[in-house]
């Protein structure tokens, strides 16, 4: 009996960050196709007249997620667009094979697939204003793409080039901007993906219920483990075994099942080739999942050491 509730605890452990993996990845997707819709701004973004320095050395000096696009053709569109950014970690672009920028000045380029490169020495790169930048990445996960013209360059020096408007973006940093500086002289351009995100119900309740789940079977299989464990822990009540020894031992079986489905899922996860592997994601899984679990069997746990005070019943 006991090693069936220990092969049912792993499964529905195991299933449980199997569904928050893609759930998490799904929202992953949908965040990027918001991207792709809205010319790689968020809601947040915001068109103003300023300078490149006066925006990163000044008003947003302390802004940690600021990111800064200039359009580079002689009508302001935004299908070439010179980048910077404060937190390069956040690579929330839609971007179908390559890689995001991994630090600012790194003279790179993510480009659509419809736009023109050069292939030199087995490396690809798109020339701007004589200059070649290495192309690291595709941008556009939708076939077609709304991105399959643009461009991407991450050069700093960019920003020197004459511009009617550049484009700030960042967690509300459009707020912020407007309450400090006033309205005049920024606008916003989101393409209806505002009106999109501000009625999309359905993904909230998807997250909310997902959790929900996770948490109510991680408490079931902490009780699970604790009735697996509770004659076992009534004869040593018996025979005279401290409470912190019977407990530390408990705990030990509880950290090895928690374990051995983290172990399963990283070997599952590579046959899902549609999934990004985000190993600190799991780390973080594993943490939260193993903390409410031992809090919810130490619970458990006290109830029943408190009940054998007034006798044992095998």
């Amino acid at each position: 009996m006991k090693k069936q509730r220990f092969l049912v605890s792993n499964l529905l452990i195991l299933c449980i960050y199997l569904l928050l993996i893609f759930v998490s990845e799904y929202q992953r997707q949908q965040d990027k196709l918001f991207f792709e819709s809205n010319d790689l701004y968020s809601t947040d973004h915001l068109f103003v007249q300023e300078t490149f320095q006066t925006i990163v050395k000044d008003k947003f000096k302390t802004s940690a997620d600021l990111s800064v696009f200039i359009p580079l053709e002689s009508k302001n569109n935004d299908e070439i667009r010179g980048y910077f950014s404060k937190n390069y970690s956040d690579a929330h672009f839609p971007i179908k094979n390559g890689s995001f920028f991994s630090n600012s000045n790194s003279k790179e380029a993510l480009v659509g697939k419809d736009v023109d490169t050069v292939s030199e020495n087995d490396c690809t790169y798109y020339e701007y204003n004589n200059e070649k930048y290495k192309v690291i990445g595709y941008l556009g996960i939708t076939n077609p793409s709304f991105l399959d013209d643009s461009v991407l360059i991450n050069d700093s020096s960019l920003f020197n080039i004459p511009t009617t408007y550049l484009t700030i973006d960042g967690k509300k940093i459009n707020t912020v901007y407007q309450n400090r500086f006033g309205k005049n002289n920024s606008y916003q351009n989101n393409m209806g993906l505002d009106r999109k995100v501000n009625s999309d119900y359905f993904s909230p309740l998807i997250y909310a219920l997902t959790l929900f789940i996770a948490i109510m079977c991680t408490v079931l299989i902490a009780y699970l483990i604790f009735t697996d464990l509770k004659k076992e822990n009534c004869i040593k009540y018996i025979l005279g075994t401290s409470t912190f020894t019977k407990y530390k031992s408990n705990l030990f079986y509880l950290l090895s099942t928690c374990i051995i489905p983290v172990l399963f899922c990283l070997l599952i996860l590579p046959l899902f080739k549609i999934i990004s592997i985000h190993y600190f994601f799991i780390f973080k899984l594993f943490l939260i999942q193993l903390l409410l679990m031992c809090f919810s069997f130490t619970g458990f746990f006290i109830k029943e050491e408190r009940s054998n005070l007034h006798g044992v019943i095998l």
